[in-house]
């Protein structure tokens, strides 16, 4: 016999579980019904067209180098932020936090501005660098709206080790470059694989800034969120359709990515 207390327990699981069925069985219909909508060989048709693999393409391998951009300056800055106190650190973490906060097509403006005014307009100019309607300027404002997710996630990262270890090599005579690369990256390496996949899939749904910061031309900037903008606004609902189950499929794996990775992620 179920005791009383067993009983509410019970009840309170499938309370909060009715929650979670809610959630799940909204996702797969709003998702069952645009593929419904679409259908099954138009699906297929535009599976066959070029410029669907084309826009695929460029979203992957832009998203990809910005990425790589912002673990580069992402993993120091999270580490320094997460290893050591400095003056106005509150200040840095704000200034740092703001593309996070900002919305992108704000970002969008304010690239804008920055390249179209001495000195980095100059400079541009004298290295040969375009930025508008050219995919350069897709993987600065990529690089732009990621770079504070990946400082944050990187941070994150850094914080689950202890510092205890890093004490430990320090005192066996490590220095700080063998300390940092022979035992922080390694005990953080699966949570910066997860920062990676999160910051990648960010850049990969990016467009706001590009719409205002690069401007859209089909062929040529159009990353799979800006063409499905881009579409439906020229009323291909169809390529709009597609293009969109395709940046569902990428956050789909993204995420499973995250969380098979993410229960290996805690090291103390």
């Amino acid at each position: 016999m179920i005791k009383h207390s067993q009983l509410k327990q019970i009840s309170w699981v499938i309370f909060f579980s009715a929650f979670v069925i809610v959630i799940l069985v909204g996702i797969g219909f709003l998702i069952t019904t645009n593929v419904l909508f679409l259908g099954f060989s138009d699906f297929l048709y535009y599976l066959q067209k070029s410029r669907t693999w084309i826009n695929i393409a460029t979203t992957i391998w832009t998203a990809s180098i910005a990425t790589v951009l912002s673990m580069f300056i992402g993993i120091p800055v999270g580490y320094m932020l997460a290893r050591y106190t400095f003056p106005c650190q509150k200040f840095m973490d704000t200034l740092i936090d703001l593309p996070v906060m900002v919305p992108p097509a704000a970002v969008g403006i304010f690239l804008l501005g920055l390249f179209k005014t001495f000195p980095v307009n100059s400079l541009t100019s004298i290295l040969g660098i375009k930025v508008d309607h050219t995919l350069s300027g897709v993987i600065v404002a990529q690089f732009t709206v990621t770079v504070s997710f990946c400082i944050r996630l990187t941070m994150a990262s850094f914080e689950t080790i202890s510092p205890r270890y890093e004490y430990v090599g320090r005192s066996l005579g490590a220095s700080l470059p063998y300390t940092f690369f022979k035992i922080s990256l390694p005990l953080a390496k699966n949570s910066l694989i997860v920062a990676l996949i999160i910051v990648w899939a960010r850049a990969c749904a990016e467009w706001e800034s590009l719409m205002l910061f690069v401007g859209g031309i089909q062929g040529r900037t159009d990353v799979m969120p800006f063409a499905v903008y881009l579409d439906f606004v020229g009323g291909k609902l169809g390529w709009a359709l597609t293009t969109s189950m395709f940046c569902v499929l990428i956050a789909i794996v993204s995420m499973y990515a995250v969380h098979r990775i993410g229960g290996k992620a805690h090291v103390r």
